[in-house]
């Protein structure tokens, strides 16, 4: 850890949560490959990586809860304040640290694959475990949405969690009772469910989630829910369905949250630098090779970002 200052990844914590992270950790990026697919990992999607920084947060607000609309709980945007964090950090590690920083994407590369697993790079963070339901669950605040940026900055990592936050206390005393626990009895897997699993000694020891099944009824807006009701307009015969269809409350929600998102995205890359600077001076970006050495620049070299 002599590259960076003694207490770079202590500064960096601390700015990811008055930026807005309830919580942050730190995983190695060579922990993954016992667990990531192949091009699935750090390293195959920024050549050098070290360290992914991840960060947790942007539940509702109490007002949201609170509100008298159907739809605002669905249109708050959730997602994307803890992505605005990710992106900060990635910047902040860039301008102030000289390593090179990647924001991970929300999305997919191809099919359901995402780019990165953020809820695997949560659980090697030391930020959750996964749950019976299925989502990593944070010990102290449970459900949580996820942001990480993969560096080529050396930051001192997190241990993984040893006790894992699911199941909960009365989650256990329900199994003891009726072998089951909440989420397992709201969808069952063995009654066309989602979901199954067993406990012993207090602990989930065989867990089942058919994401496959799930999608199909979770995914009910966005891309999943723009794509359903286009399929479904393309197959109707009748003209004045496929207006209603076209027309009607639910196609023009899921049509406005994809062009809300892009332009979330547009809006973000817009206000990006043309090019990232260090010590007030232009950088050249150009990767390093995977095996090279990641000294982290001089102030007074004003070199490349490593």
């Amino acid at each position: 850890m002599a590259d960076l200052p003694p207490r770079a990844t202590k500064q960096l914590k601390s700015v990811a949560l008055k930026s807005g992270a309830t919580v942050c950790g730190i995983a190695d990026a060579t922990a993954f490959d016992a667990h990531a697919p192949e091009k699935h990992r750090p390293g195959d999607l920024l050549p050098g990586a070290r360290s992914v920084v991840v960060v947790g947060g942007a539940q509702p607000r109490e007002g949201d809860w609170a509100a008298t609309s159907p739809w605002v709980m669905q249109t708050m945007g959730t997602t994307e304040r803890i992505q605005g964090v990710g992106r900060r950090l990635a910047q902040y590690i860039e301008s102030e640290f000289g390593y090179y920083a990647l924001y991970v994407p929300p999305g997919t590369a191809s099919g359901d694959t995402p780019f990165l697993s953020l809820m695997l790079a949560a659980q090697l963070a030391g930020l959750g475990s996964k749950s019976l339901a299925g989502p990593v669950l944070n010990r102290d605040h449970g459900f949580m949405y996820w942001s990480a940026v993969i560096t080529t900055a050396p930051f001192e990592a997190d241990g993984v969690e040893t006790t894992p936050a699911c199941p909960a206390p009365a989650c256990r005393e329900m199994w003891d009772r009726e072998r089951t626990t909440p989420c397992l009895a709201t969808c069952p897997g063995s009654n066309g469910g989602c979901l199954s699993g067993k406990l012993e000694n207090g602990r989930a020891v065989r867990t089942f989630y058919d994401a496959a099944r799930c999608n199909t009824r979770v995914h009910t807006h966005w891309v999943g829910g723009f794509q359903k009701v286009l399929e479904e307009t393309l197959n109707e015969p009748d003209r004045e369905k496929r207006k209603m269809l076209l027309y009607g409350d639910f196609f023009t929600r899921s049509h406005h949250l994809l062009l809300h998102e892009h332009r979330a995205v547009l809006r973000v890359h817009a206000r990006l630098p043309r090019r990232p600077r260090a010590q007030g001076d232009e950088i050249t970006m150009k990767p390093p090779a995977p095996t090279a050495g990641h000294p982290r620049f001089a102030p007074a070299s004003r070199a490349p970002l490593q």
